[in-house]
């Protein structure tokens, strides 16, 4: 698949609904096989045989001004006898806003050259849609070699709307920082798992207790030594289960996992394979290794506005956990035809 930012071909058409919310590939896609991709002035497009997918860095209610200068290819669809149908999307955080089909198409001409393009739109966009803010994957860059700046990055981003508070200045540094991100935020200490407010020291082994799964079936130890210690498990099996990643990776899947699991918007189903992998396809996998809980193999993906937690336990059947940042986001989950547990989006 090309890449945005250049020419290039789509050769898959898509669907999509007025209001959703889809990745830039997908918006480009709906230009339809064979669609050449060009980018000018902050503007992506693709033009098809019968349409032009304009991508816009911003947007009014109701309409939408393309600045010039524009590539060769567009000016001449745009100027054309036969005008092909204008397809519009605005950019969010989160993806790209489908704005419909444009109802009129003016063209502003400055000393014989094509200046500015006014699309006009039968359905103004509600204003609660454009301005959205929801945060994007930049974390996602720095997860795999520093899981303790992903952290903080995705849970000021995730939960921007909370001001976050002082905190306590104990504990290894992974602990501390999780600490300085979540004071004040006790929706990141989570519902389904939860992490202390302080680590308690009360094992005759001298490990450290620092949270536990919601219903109390485990609780989360740690090593009192060392600035990245272990992770074990204590009540998932008979004896200590140490968790893949040191407690920096743990505490960050851990956040993610809480995002998809406790948010209040979002659902859980229980999925197969195929249906397991159409799921996570337009999104990128956390860069850590699997955690052991809430299933001995849980993976966690992330999209813009995006967390997915998916759990497996054996070769045919998975738990999957969605939580997002908007409704819209929900809308291509919602036509996968899952058997939800629960589900809201709103």
């Amino acid at each position: 698949m090309p890449s945005p930012g250049g020419p290039g071909v789509y050769r898959v058409a898509v669907e999509i609904e007025l209001w959703s919310v889809v990745a830039e590939r997908e918006a480009l896609a709906l230009a339809g096989p064979g669609a050449t991709v060009l980018s000018g002035r902050d503007t992506a497009y693709a033009v098809g045989p019968d349409t032009i997918v304009v991508i816009s860095p911003e947007s009014g209610a109701g309409e939408v001004v393309l600045p010039g200068p524009f590539p060769e290819l567009v000016e001449e669809r745009l100027g054309g006898v036969l005008r092909p149908a204008v397809r519009a999307f605005t950019r969010l955080p989160e993806g790209c806003l489908a704005l419909g089909v444009a109802r009129s198409a003016e063209l502003g001409y400055r000393r014989g050259a094509l200046h500015d393009v006014r699309l006009s739109f039968e359905a103004p966009v509600p204003p609660d849609l454009l301005g959205q803010v929801s945060p994007g994957l930049d974390w996602l860059e720095q997860a795999g070699f520093d899981p303790v700046g992903a952290m903080g990055r995705f849970i000021a981003d995730w939960y921007a709307e909370i001001p976050p508070r002082s905190a306590s200045d104990t504990g290894p540094a992974p602990l501390r920082a999780f600490h300085r991100a979540a004071a004040g935020r006790p929706e990141v200490y989570g519902r389904s798992s939860v992490i202390y407010g302080q680590a308690v020291s009360d094992r005759p082994d001298g490990l450290l207790t620092f949270g536990q799964e919601g219903d109390g079936v485990c609780t989360f130890v740690m090593e009192p030594d060392g600035d990245d210690p272990r992770v074990y498990y204590d009540g998932l099996s008979d004896r200590l289960l140490p968790e893949r990643e040191r407690l920096s990776g743990f505490l960050l899947q851990s956040v993610l996992a809480r995002a998809a699991m406790d948010g209040p918007l979002g659902g859980m189903a229980f999925v197969d394979r195929p249906q397991a992998r159409r799921i996570v396809a337009p999104l990128r996998r956390v860069p850590l290794r699997p955690m052991r809980w809430p299933c001995l193999f849980s993976r966690c993906y992330a999209g813009p506005g995006t967390v997915v937690l998916i759990g497996e336990d054996d070769t045919d059947w998975f738990e999957m956990y969605v939580g997002v940042r908007h409704p819209a986001l929900l809308r291509r989950l919602r036509k996968l035809g899952l058997d939800w547990e629960s589900f809201t989006d709103c």
